[in-house]
């Protein structure tokens, strides 16, 4: 009856451990694609300046989870992000062409969002 019940409570850790990692997930996700819908209208209003440095709070924020990112989610899926990312700071080093911007700043959002449905205990996901 011991290890049943020493059973029960691991499982019951685990359950908590993975709902406390989505949580997190969720607000890491959630802000960050917050900050790039700043990104997206500061690149509508010409406001370079505004962009790039909201970008690279993006970035900084990504590199400083990216021990956890790497340890808790699939490489190539923290890759791409972090290739999108450093794809939109050239864009917006270049100055150049506002809507190419835009383009990797919707890509980056999706593939936020994309990372956190990935994670989520859904039908689809356990199938």
């Amino acid at each position: 009856m011991k290890r049943l019940w020493i059973s029960c409570l691991l499982i019951l850790l685990l359950v908590g451990l993975a709902a406390l990692h989505v949580s997190h997930l969720k607000t890491f996700t959630e802000d960050l694609i917050d900050q790039l819908e700043t990104v997206e209208s500061s690149i509508k209003r010409s406001n370079w300046s505004d962009a790039d440095s909201t970008l690279d709070e993006v970035f900084q924020q990504w590199e400083d989870e990216a021990f956890y990112l790497h340890t808790m989610l699939r490489h190539t899926d923290i890759d791409s992000i972090r290739t999108s990312l450093k794809e939109a700071n050239a864009y917006l080093e270049s100055r150049e062409d506002a809507a190419e911007c835009l383009a990797v700043t919707a890509k980056l959002i999706n593939q936020l969002e994309l990372l956190l449905e990935a994670e989520l205990p859904t039908v689809k996901n356990l199938l």
